[in-house]
């Protein structure tokens, strides 16, 4: 945590709108700071993407069985979202709900195609309208789960039609160098044990064992100002980037390069080529790849790719979202 991390405030005009992309996210993230606002007398309501129904693993294990059809996922998916709602509870906290959209769990990506992004960004935007926050906190865009930067994306699309709103983004699968300027919270005894009941309220996630998601129950909670979403502007006769290939997941592989393009109101394009493709020009440095090519599309905004390992086992992408440097 940075030395120059500010200290959150809260009051009864506070109202936090938490998005979490999967139940148990919004507790490991922001049990402390959903009991901060409750005790200075504000609201708060958590937004739950998904019911985090594709969840194979812990399932087969509670299940005893291993095909897992729609039926089981559509099972799962209500347990968890019962599980949810018994999590917000157990942190006691006054003026404190819970709303869910039902998106596919591990495809919130697929959003961001130019044929549902609209509607993604609508649904949010409703959300926002009706509760009206003063201050929203997302998954960071530097997380290495899909599902949580293609939340922290839709929500900055969304956010763009409330320029008065404060947003906020909380690390979970996200690299210790990419913290930025952050705000801090210390959580007291009595926050941190009911932070850890509430946690202990996911009985799906504990089959691999109770610790460790408690080990997720830190006393201190930070969170990065913005979304992450980097202001950049695509310009110039070519698209560049320079992505870095993190740890263990690049001894994955690389495979396809992912691009997405945005205009002013959302989605242009979102396309997947491998990175043998002729059109894109690579080249391999240590930990990196610096690839080059030519807009695909016209008009585009904001550009960003990432580079994916293609092995449907692995839930987390082999790098993080990168902004097309001007050229």
């Amino acid at each position: 945590m940075h030395n120059d991390a500010m200290t959150l405030a809260f009051n009864s005009d506070t109202r936090l709108l938490v998005i979490a992309p999967h139940p148990d996210d919004e507790i490991i993230a922001c049990g402390g700071l959903l009991q901060a606002v409750a005790r200075a007398g504000g609201r708060a309501r958590v937004l739950f993407a998904t019911d985090g129904d594709n969840n194979p693993w812990p399932q087969r294990l509670s299940e005893r069985r291993w095909q897992l059809d729609a039926q089981a996922r559509k099972r799962w998916g209500a347990l968890r979202r019962a599980e949810a709602e018994a999590a917000l509870d157990a942190l006691q906290c006054d003026g404190l709900d819970g709303m869910h959209i039902g998106w596919p769990d591990g495809e919130l990506t697929t959003l961001l195609a130019p044929s549902r992004c609209a509607e993604a960004i609508d649904t949010l935007t409703d959300v926002m309208a009706d509760f009206s926050p003063t201050l929203v906190m997302v998954p960071a865009f530097g997380d290495y789960h899909p599902d949580h930067s293609a939340l922290a994306l839709l929500v900055t699309l969304a956010l763009r039609r409330f320029p008065g709103v404060q947003a906020g983004s909380f690390h979970i699968h996200v690299p210790p160098s990419s913290a930025g300027q952050e705000w801090s919270l210390a959580l007291d005894e009595r926050a941190l044990e009911r932070k850890r009941d509430a946690l202990r309220c996911y009985a799906s996630q504990l089959h691999f064992g109770q610790q460790r998601l408690l080990k997720f129950a830190r006393a201190h909670e930070a969170f990065d100002i913005g979304t992450g979403v980097p202001d950049t502007h695509a310009s110039g006769d070519r698209w560049r980037w320079r992505i870095a290939l993190p740890g263990w997941m690049a001894r994955i592989g690389a495979r396809h390069l992912r691009i997405l393009a945005l205009d002013e109101s959302g989605s242009l394009l979102d396309q997947r080529l491998p990175l043998s493709d002729p059109r894109l020009k690579v080249v391999r440095g240590k930990g990196v790849l610096e690839i080059g090519m030519q807009p695909l599309v016209a008009g585009a905004h904001q550009v960003f790719a990432k580079v994916e390992h293609g092995v449907g086992i692995f839930v987390y992408d082999t790098t993080l979202w990168t902004a097309a440097e001007a050229s």
